[in-house]
């Protein structure tokens, strides 16, 4: 007779192979999930760096705007205080321009007024000399007589 399997011997085999199967897998879903654990560490750590280079970023981003408004204010600042230096040097200048013209036009003015009064003095003079003498000689003739 040839071998009869063994009604227990058969059912076990297929055990133990689905129960190695399961191990296996089991095995599997181990190294499975300490990968993606692994992995999600990983993330998160690139993540933490992301948001750590991010805070950085922003902070010196922050800090060098800072320094260029400050730059250009002072920049500004300078331009404006030139600004008002020149304008203050050429304001002297106009100044300096307006009391020469004005020493200058007083200056004529008291040689206009010199020469309206030696004109007054020289029609004067003519008109003394245009004025006949004979009144006078009158006058003191009229007076001498009133007298005695």
């Amino acid at each position: 007779m040839d071998k009869l399997p063994i009604p227990g011997a058969a059912s076990a085999r297929p055990m133990k192979d689905e129960f190695s199967s399961l191990k296996e897998a089991a095995a599997a879903v181990r190294r499975i999930r300490l990968s993606a654990q692994r992995e999600l560490a990983q993330v998160r750590k690139m993540r933490a760096d992301a948001q750590r280079y991010q805070r950085e970023t922003e902070t010196r981003a922050r800090s060098e705007a800072q320094q260029l408004i400050l730059r250009a204010r002072l920049t500004t600042q300078r331009e404006i205080e030139e600004l008002i230096r020149q304008a203050s040097d050429e304001i002297q200048k106009v100044l300096a321009d307006i009391r020469v013209i004005r020493i200058t036009a007083q200056e004529e003015l008291a040689a206009q007024r010199k020469f309206t009064d030696a004109a007054r003095l020289s029609s004067l003079s003519l008109t003394l000399k245009d004025m006949p003498k004979k009144p006078e000689t009158k006058k003191k003739k009229q007076l001498a007589a009133a007298r005695s």
